[in-house]
């Protein structure tokens, strides 16, 4: 399972604190909660940064951000996802982050061993900060013979995360790319158990869609933190778990612990999703900046 981390030493740097130099920071400067978040440009803006921008700033945090990846998608269909320079995205991460004050950090996790490993290098200089990851149901949409990004992933990302949050079925690939046996037999508290066992703080595993109502599961170290109920929305909806995690980093940031920062986030998610609305032919997705 070490097999990532020589690549990741590499692009290890000297670690700075984040915000700028006292020479630079004015004391007129106005001290917001800000989060940044590294993911894909999502054209349908269901997930992606533009998602978790919406959610961040309806929460009251400020949004910085950062692109990974492009996705070639609609609310239909999702055909790949196409991972932009990585050198290129650490030189705008690491600007921001040596710019401004950020309160929490969340990453989508990415579909490239390279990128995984930039962005392991990346958080690892900024210890301090919430990491927030989401693992994307669109994992479930790409090839599952390279399991490559997943296993790099578990090895260099999970051990540095706050909170790791995905829905069942996303959680469970992700076991199965580094784990033996048959994941689809593990419970829900066993499925976290083992993703918390690979180094996360917390993992959110966010319910099926069966029956009339979903369970959220908080695991952690010692076992289930928290469950939460809530409805089921009439129709299949994109983006609960950009909602979720964006909600939450931005509650890790305005200073939540994560059970009470957990809670507020899936009542974001579900209000979002609540206010769903049909945009083009495919899938519904969330209304997080629209008013009814």
């Amino acid at each position: 399972m070490l097999k990532f981390a020589a690549s990741y030493r590499i692009l290890l740097r000297m670690p700075v604190c984040s915000g700028p130099p006292g020479s630079r920071r004015e004391t007129s400067m106005r001290h917001v909660a800000a989060v940044l978040v590294v993911g894909p440009a999502d054209p349908t803006s269901a997930a992606g940064v533009t998602a978790d921008v919406l959610t961040i700033a309806s929460q009251g945090a400020y949004p910085l951000s950062v692109v990974s990846e492009m996705c070639l998608r609609d609310t239909a269909q999702f055909d790949a996802r196409i991972a932009l320079d990585p050198e290129l995205v650490l030189e705008q991460a690491r600007m921001i982050l040596e710019d401004a004050p950020v309160a929490a950090i969340k990453l989508t996790l990415p579909g490239s061993v390279d990128m995984v490993v930039a962005l392991a290098g990346l958080v690892s200089d900024y210890g301090n900060v919430p990491l927030v990851i989401e693992a994307p149901s669109l994992i479930l949409n790409e090839d599952d013979t390279d399991d490559s990004p997943l296993s790099a992933a578990i090895e260099l990302l999970l051990p540095q995360a706050a909170v790791l949050v995905g829905d069942v079925a996303v959680c469970r690939r992700l076991v199965s790319s580094a784990f033996e046996g048959d994941e689809s037999q593990l419970s829900v508290e066993d499925l976290g158990a083992a993703l918390c066992a690979t180094g996360a703080d917390h993992v959110l595993l966010l319910g099926g869609a069966a029956g009339v109502q979903v369970v959220h599961v908080l695991h952690g170290s010692s076992g289930v933190v928290r469950r939460d109920v809530f409805e089921r929305a009439s129709v299949p909806v994109l983006g609960l778990a950009s909602s979720a995690s964006a909600a939450l980093a931005a509650s890790l940031a305005e200073g939540l612990g994560v059970p009470a920062a957990v809670q507020a986030a899936l009542r974001c998610a579900h209000a979002a999703e609540g206010r769903h609305f049909r945009l083009g032919m495919g899938t519904a997705v969330p209304g997080r900046g629209t008013r009814k």
